[in-house]
């Protein structure tokens, strides 16, 4: 599966893909309510952020579903709605031919210069009962494409060339939705088997590091350590108990390691003083990491590069900054987050 990606911006535009063939299918298939309901869906497509912008999840499709949009409307005889799809089109690709084409044809009716009637059709192909009056103008739905159809220009005759080969066109469009939808669902199977993973890592920390006197708290990406007492009664200076469970947690992370590959972060937190900055973390609080770690390598197999030592911000103590924990917040915790799957080859 090398074309499956977890990317989410691939993702959309798969989910782009689909919702706009499935919108072509129905619209072929005389559903303009349908069609426009899928289109609908959507929502905006050329906002910030959205699919359109550059880089987005596939500019190609977004201009495509805005003209298949465009055409609908203009089937349904909503051509204000139709011009401002197609308006919006031109700002995307402002070479784009259909659109080019459908604000002309817009600009005439507005102008009084030609009668827009929608063409009533029946079935996955537009019919066109007799020749059209060179004033009136419809929206046939042709094969693989929504067509504006000019009756003055003769455009009669061209949309029967281009309907006999409407069956080719839908059965690829068949196709291609079943490619799509197949390449979302190996997408969301990879998604749900790492997150099956990832909660199985998590729960063997979670049972692995449980001792007295640590607090396990299970987040959705990590397992924190939190030491139900202060580790440091004062500076950088650590307690006899903080020492000894370090070492013990140490020891563990090692055993931990050999089978289900971490992450550990040590973060050291400090009390905010009198006089001192109340926010932006501290050098006491990087010495207090720093120490921590050493107690964590020392018994085991582990280095001190092995752990990601940070500054913990005053106000972010593992317990509510009040006077009385003042003396549990003078710590560090630990992050502990299984390390992702290998790439698959």
């Amino acid at each position: 599966m090398s074309e499956v990606t977890d990317n989410p911006v691939d993702a959309r535009a798969l989910h782009l893909q689909l919702a706009v063939s499935r919108a072509h299918s129905a619209a072929r298939a005389g559903d303009l309510d349908q069609a426009a309901r899928l289109l609908d869906e959507l929502g905006e497509l050329d906002g910030p952020g959205q699919p359109g912008e550059p880089g987005g999840a596939g500019r190609s499709t977004v201009v495509a579903a805005l003209n298949l949009r465009a055409k609908v409307h203009a089937q349904r005889g909503e051509l204000p709605e139709a011009d401002a799809c197609w308006s919006r089109v031109e700002a995307l690709a402002p070479d784009d031919p259909d659109a080019a084409a459908g604000r002309r044809t817009l600009a005439k009716i507005a102008a009084g210069r030609r009668h827009a009637r929608p063409v009533v059709h029946t079935g996955r192909v537009a019919v066109i009962a007799g020749a059209l009056a060179a004033t009136v103008v419809g929206v046939a739905l042709i094969g693989g494409a929504v067509k504006l159809i000019d009756g003055g220009e003769g455009g009669g005759a061209g949309s029967v060339a281009e309907a006999d080969n409407g069956s080719e066109r839908l059965s690829e469009e068949s196709r291609r939705a079943d490619e799509l939808k197949a390449r979302l669902a190996a997408i969301e199977g990879d998604r749900a088997a790492d997150a099956e993973q990832r909660d199985s890592a998590l729960d063997e920390v979670a049972k692995r590091l449980a001792m007295p006197g640590v607090e396990i708290r299970r987040h959705a990406g990590d397992v924190q350590l939190v030491f139900r007492t202060g580790v440091f009664p004062y500076d950088s200076v650590i307690g006899p108990e903080g020492a000894e469970a370090l070492t013990e947690i140490g020891r563990r992370l090692a055993d931990l390691s050999a089978g289900t590959p971490v992450e550990t972060t040590v973060v050291g937190h400090s009390v905010a003083v009198p006089g001192g900055a109340p926010s932006g973390g501290s050098v006491v609080a990087l010495n207090r990491a720093r120490v921590a770690a050493q107690y964590l390598a020392q018994d085991s197999d582990l280095r001190l590069t092995d752990f990601r030592l940070v500054s913990a911000d005053q106000r972010r103590g593992p317990f509510p900054a009040t006077a009385a924990n003042a003396p549990r917040n003078r710590t560090v915790t630990l992050l502990i987050t299984p390390k992702g799957p290998p790439p698959t080859p």
